[in-house]
């Protein structure tokens, strides 16, 4: 057959680095919430204790998101309100009290200082963390409609 006659096949493109981390972060905020929710799907602010439903609460960073060593870590991460994380300008001096309690001085101090290595996640793994925590959003799902 001659080449021209040949069906053309459309190459499918992968999606952009970008994009990826765009759909990671998203789903990974979602998981947070889902996890701090409790069976009414309502998130308590450990810092000054509002009742929030969860699609209201905001997914905090202790280490900022910059720091890709932490981005996804689930230690890392806390659903908490809107006041707490935006308003009070994500209220350090109390998160980090509120860490400290919840893992110890030692972990605590453990995660800052790791927090200045340079990590580059790589894209690969930022595929498997969309399908990772895209499953663990389904059974929190169903574990909190029962």
């Amino acid at each position: 057959m001659a080449f021209w006659l040949m069906a053309k096949t459309k190459k499918t493109k992968s999606p952009s680095r970008s994009k990826l981390v765009k759909k990671a972060d998203s789903i990974f905020s979602t998981y947070i919430r889902l996890r701090d929710a409790d069976k009414h799907w309502i998130v308590t602010c450990p810092l000054c204790w509002a009742k929030i439903h969860r699609k209201k609460a905001q997914n905090m960073h202790f280490i900022t998101r910059a720091c890709w060593f932490y981005r996804y870590s689930e230690t890392n991460c806390h659903a908490w309100c809107m006041r707490c994380n935006v308003i009070l300008n994500w209220n350090y001096i109390a998160y980090t009290r509120w860490m400290q309690n919840e893992y110890g001085i030692a972990d605590v101090d453990k995660m800052i200082a790791n927090s200045k290595k340079v990590y580059k996640l790589p894209t690969s793994e930022i595929q498997e963390i969309i399908d990772q925590y895209t499953n663990e959003i389904i059974k929190f799902s169903k574990k909190l409609t029962q």
